[in-house]
């Protein structure tokens, strides 16, 4: 599989944003939700990550209160200072990157129906976003969004989904929070990566977040199709933010629990594994 995860790294382009007139009809899943710049608080409602948003013709079945009949749809392309009907704060410009929509107009739509009126604008192809109670709520519809349950993609997606929604940072208790997700042999390498001393002094070697590759945590993730061989799986996935697309490719081992995070391979080659070998600076 090693041409094939050069192939996979090499993939990682900026996702195009989505054309005014783009279809938005067909199944989304809710991925994760932040609470909305125009305020400082709000409840984020867990229970609407992984759920599935089905965009019909005449009906959208959802979680309430976005369910709804009656759906009428129409292509909008708004301006920052018209997202979220004009809720983002000043500069909506900066707002709108740091929420993660690239600069100028953000195509979407806009639906009307029994339940009220709904914007939806859009990241790129693959994402888009949605407010509801001081929350914006961000759906997919890549690969790993509808993934057959169990599949290496669906672990993959359930990782992240998790990740986006909770504490980042790669402390012990986070990591440990992980490891439903991980391979036996993943989880050992991570006790044995903290039982090292990292004096207040000293750079861990894991400076970061080793989950996207990133030290600015991205606004999106877009699970795509993976390769399976027996016992082994690649699934690349693609971080966005307002200015940047990154790769990682999530290396999943078969056991007896079922397909299993093993390792991540960066854009430059190196390891997870590696990362975790490295010496204190």
């Amino acid at each position: 599989m090693r041409s094939l995860l050069a192939a996979m790294l090499a993939a990682a382009t900026p996702i195009a944003a989505a054309p005014p007139d783009a279809d938005h009809l067909g199944v989304w899943r809710i991925t994760h939700g932040v609470v909305a710049p125009w305020t400082v608080d709000a409840a984020i409602d867990e229970t609407m990550v992984g759920k599935r948003v089905v965009f019909g013709e005449k009906t959208v079945v959802a979680p309430k209160p976005l369910a709804c009949r009656n759906a009428k749809y129409e292509a909008t392309a708004m301006p920052p200072d018209g997202l979220f009907q004009g809720g983002l704060p000043t500069p909506p410009n900066a707002a709108a990157r740091a929420l993660g929509f690239a600069e100028g107009e953000v195509a979407g739509v806009s639906l009307t129906c029994d339940s009220g009126i709904w914007e939806f604008h859009d990241a790129d192809v693959d994402t888009t976003l949605f407010a509801l109670d001081n929350v914006i709520w961000t759906m997919s519809r890549a690969y790993g969004a509808t993934a057959r349950p169990g599949s290496p993609e669906s672990v993959v997606q359930g990782l992240l989904e998790f990740h986006f929604n909770h504490d980042y940072g790669f402390l012990k208790a986070a990591a440990d929070a992980r490891k439903k997700w991980m391979s036996a042999a993943l989880a050992r390498k991570v006790d044995d990566y903290f039982k090292r001393e990292f004096g207040p002094d000293l750079v861990p070697p894991i400076n970061g977040d080793p989950f996207t590759d990133s030290q600015e945590f991205p606004t999106r993730f877009a699970v795509r199709k993976g390769a399976t061989a027996p016992g082994a799986a690649l699934v690349p996935v693609d971080f966005a933010d307002g200015y940047v697309t990154k790769r990682v490719v999530y290396r999943l081992a078969y056991g007896a629990k079922g397909w299993r995070v093993d390792d991540l391979i960066y854009s430059d080659g190196s390891t997870l594994t590696e990362a975790f070998l490295m010496p204190v600076e």
